[in-house]
């Protein structure tokens, strides 16, 4: 469907009407990639994968529209910039508007029509806003479809899919309604509110409510017009997804939130909150294991700030990416604190939701 969106703007026809353009302008785009990749990071050394990467994808770009590959083919490449802190946006923010200049030169030289600026630009946005979208989220390479999902495409069987979106789960009843094997792509049906909550979480649930089967995906593209989500990366999880006890919700606004352990303290930030737990994260890996008894403490704002002091018991550990680790810790709060805890939870729990819906409205009106 991304192709689609390709084929409706007429981009492979201005592609080839412009191809002596763009295999001119090749070796300087690249050379002028390296050369701002450098200056964002002076200590990475430019290897010959990295030299490849980008003329890959230029070529996939400009020259043989195989732009939909590119992500996943290079997911390696991706991660190490990723993890060596290079702003993609800048980069091709600044690699665009270069290309631009040289063709506004190009035009003119030519003695074309100015609309084919404005084309240009049009591709470049397009471009732009499907490398954002997808450099996001961690890159994964290409997984083979499971079986099971295969087999409710083939029967159409109604499966549940869920989204959280800020602690709060958002689900609804699909079909698988495409099936791409080789790229390892479906497409499902959601509802309004998943197709807002997709442009903030691109993990998503299918779960299949006769045998409790339950499969982890991410989002690799929205359609809103259609309210279809393409899927990617799926894989079969053991346990349910939807299952939680206590609603979780995740703050409004950064809270430090402080774990002592004997004589150490650690200052972290807090991820989400229920009336049983909280998730931290942390920039670094923490002297800590699961099964410690630590306190923490932190303040809400309920009203008035509120102090709470809980001791806490450390369940799990997980790394989010090589900079981030989060903590599962589970609490039992005193009645008083329970109280205060449940008001801020509920009162969380409406922000949420009506954040959600003024997205909806928003949605909704640029889709008139």
């Amino acid at each position: 469907m991304v192709k689609n969106k390709f084929f409706e703007n007429n981009f492979l026809t201005f592609l080839a009407q412009h191809k002596s353009f763009f295999l001119q302008n090749e070796i300087k785009f690249i050379i002028n990639f390296l050369e701002i990749l450098k200056k964002k990071n002076p200590n990475l050394y430019i290897t010959k994968e990295y030299k490849n990467f980008v003329k890959e994808l230029y070529e996939s770009f400009f020259l043989n529209g195989s732009f939909e590959e590119f992500v996943l083919n290079h997911s390696i490449v991706i991660e190490e910039l990723k993890e060596a802190n290079i702003d993609f946006e800048d980069i091709f923010n600044k690699l665009f508007l270069l290309l631009s200049n040289s063709f506004i030169k190009y035009i003119i030289k030519e003695k074309n029509s100015l609309s084919q600026l404005k084309k240009l630009t049009s591709l470049l946005e397009f471009y732009l806003e499907y490398l954002l979208y997808h450099l996001k989220e961690p890159v994964f390479a290409v997984r083979k479809i499971p079986p099971e999902i295969k087999e409710f495409y083939i029967k159409n069987i109604k499966l549940a899919l869920l989204s959280v979106y800020k602690g709060i789960p958002i689900t609804s009843t699909t079909t698988i309604r495409y099936l791409n094997e080789e790229k390892g792509l479906v497409e499902v049906q959601a509802n309004y509110y998943q197709i807002v909550a997709s442009k903030f979480q691109k993990e998503i649930f299918l779960l299949e409510p006769k045998t409790n089967k339950t499969f982890k995906a991410y989002i690799s593209e929205v359609f809103p017009e259609e309210k279809v989500l393409e899927l990617y990366n799926i894989e079969k999880v053991n346990r349910k997804a939807a299952k939680r006890n206590y609603i979780r919700v995740q703050p409004h606004k950064d809270i430090i939130v402080n774990i002592t352990k004997n004589s150490q303290n650690f200052e972290t930030k807090m991820y989400d909150i229920s009336l049983r737990g909280t998730a931290l994260i942390s920039p670094n890996k923490l002297p800590l294991e699961v099964g410690d008894i630590v306190n923490i403490s932190f303040i809400l704002d309920i009203e008035k700030p509120y102090y709470f002091n809980l001791q806490a018991e450390l369940k799990s550990i997980s790394k989010l990416n090589n900079a981030t680790f989060r903590y599962h810790f589970y609490f039992e709060p005193n009645p008083k604190d329970e109280k205060i805890l449940e008001k801020y939870i509920t009162q969380r729990e409406k922000e949420i939701i009506k954040e959600l819906q003024i997205f909806l409205k928003k949605e909704l009106k640029s889709l008139v």
